[in-house]
């Protein structure tokens, strides 16, 4: 099996022109400055050793019409809507955009390629049944997509914490699918993260809670953070790493999970009572 050095990866990235996007872009170049990196975004990445490409997600024709390189090593889908947006925006950018996205990079990515999607922890708070989700990734199209809304009826947050268990679900069933062409497929899944669209989270997903999070962790991750993870994953160190999902989120998940109270006392026997 062939794999391209990494002095002359191409890197596709979405969501470049800031947050972890961003960071990515510039971890890569700083590491890598012959790596080539195409800064998809609705704005232009502020990295002029980027090259970019503006495009909204939501937009099929408009990712049908990219002029993509005809070969790609790796793939991070990193952008994505908050829950601030319409339900219908956050779903057309973080779901049925990055799937649409995905499926032409994969035709120009051969074996020891890789593609990371950037999820949440968000997705445990999706409160869908495993059948709606299903459903949600059978979407071909906007038309589809209010349909299926018509269906579930959730509001903007709610589309969020669903987009993002969608695209955990939907990585799992493509690393199944890319095995036998030696494709990885993974997802990363940050906790509240100081970017740009933080204030965004704090009013759909409550300040409350989001500064709760922090407390118990000490504080937010960097953008930074979390792009050193998908780095990673995206690299050929992470050859053997393949359809998982790794949260980011310094431990907030094991500090929730240890607050809630355990049995900790033994059931007594009759001979305990003997005793």
């Amino acid at each position: 099996m062939t794999r391209s050095t990494p002095a002359t990866r191409t890197v596709v990235v979405t969501g470049a022109a800031s947050g972890i996007g961003l960071a990515l872009v510039e971890r890569l170049l700083d590491r890598e400055p012959g790596t080539r990196v195409i800064a998809i975004d609705i704005a232009r990445c502020p990295d002029d050793r980027a090259h970019p490409l503006l495009t909204d997600l939501s937009d099929l024709e408009a990712v049908a019409a990219l002029d993509l390189p005809d070969h790609i090593d790796a793939l991070a889908n990193v952008a994505g809507v908050p829950g601030t947006a319409p339900a219908e925006t956050v779903l057309a950018v973080n779901t049925l955009g990055l799937r649409a996205l995905t499926f032409r990079a994969l035709e120009r990515m051969s074996a020891g390629g890789a593609v990371v999607n950037v999820a949440s922890i968000a997705a445990h708070r999706n409160t869908l049944a495993h059948d709606d989700i299903a459903g949600l990734l059978a979407v071909r199209d906007r038309e589809e997509l209010r349909a299926w809304l018509s269906r579930v009826q959730i509001d903007g947050p709610a589309a969020y914490d669903t987009s993002k268990r969608a695209v955990v679900d939907w990585t799992v069933a493509l690393s199944a699918s890319l095995q036998p062409r030696g494709i990885r497929a993974l997802s990363v899944s940050p906790g509240p993260t100081d970017t740009p669209i933080l204030s965004d989270f704090e009013q759909s997903m409550g300040a409350e809670a989001i500064a709760r999070s922090a407390s118990m962790v000490g504080r937010h991750g960097t953008a930074a953070e979390s792009a050193s993870v998908i780095d990673f994953l995206l690299g050929p160190d992470a050859a053997w790493v393949n359809g998982i999902d790794v949260p980011v989120e310094g431990g907030l998940t094991a500090l929730r999970a240890a607050a809630i109270p355990l049995p900790l006392s033994r059931p007594r026997t009759r001979v305990d009572i003997a005793e």
